[in-house]
């Protein structure tokens, strides 16, 4: 399903560069490119927009799928885009003629080894009708025939797919148009070799940039000129999905040499009508000015030039921010973000089967708003609704009386596991990016973010690899903090920790190793902020399981907490407990939460008691006199907001937020024993009463 917030944003951007009364009109436009990584909803965006363009009377697109025709030459899609545009025929509107492009065309089926003279006479013979082209050729549709079939026919989206190509011209018009303005161009273009070079620098072995580059500026040239003759309300649309597709690639180096090459001309002929919208799921180079998300670098000016969400491009924005080069001038990358938590809702609206309401927050929280996730997950909790449950995918903990009143406590991770978006065979699983690097990205899912995992020793190659990796397949999201580090976007993350839980190493099991070496970088680190051991505890805290190791990390976590309340200010107390408790868990998801919950809220059965009001060891400075307000009773209350909030930050564990008003208690509890600060533990307990997690 689209994500009808981007197709609003997707279709205000294209409009503001369409529209040539309030918009730019003739001037310049860029080539958009739109970025996401695997199943964000790139192909059905462009597909809508598609649909949409074919409703409107004034407007000729073209829409053509790369992956699907990874082969075709640029001279082939320059040939699609002129079929389509002088194909479209307004009665309100003067026809379109693009004799350039179909001249060039031409002159790319010639024997490459034809000498001048003779490459010319062909094509003399060729467009008068005496090497098969009769004078009574009323359409261009007969002259691409000629062409033996280099030129495909692409498939078009929407209603407008047109097969023959309506009258523009009779007979002897059409052969003076390509004589006049054609050969004229050509010769200006590539004097002394005119069409002949245009023919060699087609064959050449190395892609023949330089015909590419020209067979764009002819399109470019004819395109002006046939919207410069008569008042036209709109541009010309090209969409062209997996530009990251070989043919892709050489389309818009092409297409932005050539925009290149007309700007810096002596005398710039003007603005083009053709706006292009790319899609892609890798990050193409686009220069040096606009940075790849997940990029640590200083601005040269101090701006800094990441690509803009959709929701905030435009057409202003871009003239404002683009790049000086003459080339690079002309690309402008937007992102596409995850859906937001009103987007869910309303997909899980249009669910057949429609999943509870209360289900909104978790779809949206788990996948981190990863379009095809989210999908994926509300149609399997549709199914389940409608009693349409497979084996593997229903909570054997969950009661029938619960199952008869919709109750559902089954979405733990045991029944996640069953969603075809986990299934790493599925065409659209994100593991089929990183056949190479995997096991380094699965031990880096331990650390918050990229550059901790490589100071901790996560990466067995060099940083950048694991980093290009991620960030190539626009995988990267600024992680947490002030630093902004790159982090792995959080629904790749959450496949990355169930990957990391199930691989070993001689020294032992690797999520162990992973946090242990991360717990090691925060302690050993001097230029980490005042409260690093809060960031060793969150990575305690993420090794504790039912075993007694497990539950002495647990004291661990509930010892620093405890003794840290009353004497630090309240505000970071609850910032430090927030940063602990989303520590990401390896529980075992064959037991319900509630039997969770009971075995590690219990007091400690080897003798060594949790002792209130004292923290681990570390620097001395930093611990400030003992307070034993509470002593026993304020760290049992400790102990089980801890528990609580820790389960509530994931998801997989608690689906429907159940323990967050366990979480608002225990923090009103804890105010009774506060000696200052009451106030902040009581608001942040109302913050989770007002959480509203059925929308």
């Amino acid at each position: 399903m689209a994500n009808s917030e981007l197709a609003v944003a997707c279709g205000r951007l294209i409009n503001e560069c369409l529209d040539r009364e309030d918009g730019p009109g003739g001037g310049e436009l860029p080539v958009i490119m739109l970025f996401g990584p695997r199943g964000s909803g790139k192909t059905t965006l462009l597909k809508e927009v598609a649909e949409n363009a074919a409703t409107s009377f004034s407007l000729p697109f073209v829409h053509i799928d790369c992956a699907e025709h990874p082969d075709i030459k640029v001279w082939e899609i320059t040939a699609q885009i002129a079929r389509r545009v002088m194909g479209h025929r307004w009665r309100q509107f003067a026809p379109v003629k693009l004799p350039r492009v179909v001249l060039g065309n031409l002159a790319l089926s010639l024997d490459p080894g034809l000498r001048q003279e003779e490459a010319e006479q062909e094509l003399y013979e060729l467009i008068r009708g005496k090497r098969g082209i009769p004078d009574s050729a009323r359409t261009l549709q007969e002259i691409f025939n000629l062409l033996g079939g280099s030129v495909p026919v692409l498939p078009v989206a929407g209603p407008l797919i047109a097969t023959m190509i309506d009258r523009i011209a009779r007979g002897r018009r059409l052969v003076d148009l390509l004589e006049r303005k054609g050969m004229a161009w050509y010769r200006d273009r590539l004097d002394p070799g005119g069409l002949t070079d245009l023919a060699r620098s087609g064959a050449a072995e190395d892609g023949s940039p330089a015909a590419a580059q020209i067979i764009c500026e002819a399109l470019l040239e004819d395109l002006r000129e046939g919207w410069s003759r008569k008042w036209r309300p709109r541009n010309c649309l090209v969409l062209l999905d997996n530009s990251d597709s070989p043919s892709g690639r050489e389309f818009l180096r092409a297409l932005v040499a050539a925009k290149a090459h007309r700007a810096a001309a002596p005398s710039p002929a003007g603005g083009d009508p053709l706006l292009v919208i790319a899609t892609s799921r890798s990050w193409q180079d686009l220069g040096h000015h606009w940075d790849r998300p997940g990029t640590l670098k200083p601005p040269e000016d101090g701006v800094a030039r990441h690509p803009r969400r959709l929701r905030q491009a435009g057409h202003g924005d871009w003239l404002a921010n683009r790049a000086n080069g003459r080339r690079d001038r002309w690309w402008y990358p937007v992102l596409l973000p995850g859906l937001s938590r009103a987007e869910v809702t309303r997909m899980r609206e249009a669910t057949r089967g429609r999943p509870g309401r209360a289900h909104t927050g978790f779809a949206h929280a788990l996948t981190g708003g990863h379009p095809l996730a989210v999908t994926h997950l509300l149609e399997a909790m549709a199914a389940r609704e409608r009693g349409e449950r497979r084996d593997h995918g229903q909570d054997p903990h969950e009661s029938a009386d619960a199952r008869e009143h919709g109750r559902d406590t089954g979405w733990t991770e045991q029944g996640l596991r069953g969603l075809p978006a986990l299934d790493r065979a599925h065409a659209q699983h994100p593991f089929r990016d990183f056949p190479h690097d995997l096991e380094d990205l699965v031990a880096c899912s331990a650390a918050t973010n990229l550059a901790d995992a490589d100071d901790a020793g996560l990466l067995s190659r060099p940083w950048r690899s694991a980093v290009d990796e991620l960030g190539d397949q626009m995988w990267l999201v600024p992680g947490p903090g002030q630093e902004k580090a790159p982090a792995i976007h959080p629904w790749l993350r959450r496949l990355l920790l169930r990957e990391l839980e199930r691989r070993h190493r001689r020294d032992g099991p690797l999520w162990d190793i992973a946090h242990q070496r991360l717990e090691a970088l925060y302690t050993s680190r001097e230029d980490l902020p005042r409260d690093r051991l809060s960031m060793v505890m969150h990575h305690r805290l993420a090794r504790v399981d039912l075993t007694a190791a497990g539950r002495r990390h647990l004291r661990e976590v509930v010892a620093l907490l405890d003794g840290r309340f009353n004497r630090i200010d309240m505000a970071a107390w609850i910032r430090q407990y927030n940063w602990i408790t989303s520590a990401p868990n390896r529980l075992p998801v064959t037991m319900s939460p509630d039997n969770l919950y009971g075995r590690l809220i219990q007091e400690p059965q080897d003798g060594r008691g949790d002792q209130a009001g004292q923290e681990p060891t570390d620097d001395p400075r930093d611990r400030p006199s003992p307070d034993r307000t509470g002593g026993a009773e304020r760290l049992a209350v400790v102990r089980s907001v801890v528990v609580d909030r820790w389960f509530l930050s994931d998801p997989g564990v608690d689906p429907l937020r159940g323990r967050r008003r366990s979480v608002a208690d225990g923090l009103r509890l804890l105010a009774r024993y506060a000696t200052s600060g009451r106030t902040i533990l009581v608001n942040e307990a109302h913050r989770y009463d007002r959480e509203d997690d059925d929308e």
